[in-house]
């Protein structure tokens, strides 16, 4: 007995394939949705900087539109060094800020550690006063109620 995928194999078969069963792109319309329509109360009651910048769209193109901008040998050089000069200046303040969070990253470890030992040695204290609050509130009860913490010779 031989299993399907063998047989299929040996004879040069290809599985079968449903035609329904195999994905395809789905083709969808890009969705339009209405501009947001404020109530001209609710508009009159916002503060200057919420209120919505309602332009329309230029209808004529512009001069500066209509001029394509056509660079000079020497414009085009100093355009691509100003570009790189850029990059280069982009990339140090990004390695010098990636240094500054590991040094904060570092100090604060550090201030965390030493406010651990900090709440550990008030924890002490705490523990010591308490322990000879405890011991003093003892004594002064043994004496209220006649005894003596010292003992009599007798």
């Amino acid at each position: 007995m031989r299993l399907t995928g063998e047989v299929r194999r040996s004879e040069g078969i290809k599985t079968p394939l449903n035609v329904n069963s195999t994905y395809k792109k789905i083709e969808r319309a890009p969705r339009r949705f209405n501009p947001l329509v404020l109530p001209k109360k609710l508009q009159s009651a916002l503060p200057y900087a919420s209120k919505p910048k309602l332009m329309k769209p230029q209808q004529k193109q512009t001069y500066m539109q209509k001029r394509a901008v056509v660079l000079e040998p020497e414009e085009k050089k100093a355009v691509a060094l100003m570009q790189q000069i850029r990059a280069l200046r982009k990339d140090q303040v990004a390695r010098r800020q990636e240094k500054k969070n590991e040094k904060k990253a570092e100090r604060r470890k550090r201030l965390e550690k030493d406010e651990a030992k900090r709440g550990e040695k008030e924890k002490e204290k705490r523990k010591d006063y308490m322990r000879v609050a405890g011991q003093k509130s003892k004594r002064q009860a043994d004496l209220d109620e006649g005894r003596s913490s010292k003992r009599r010779k007798t």
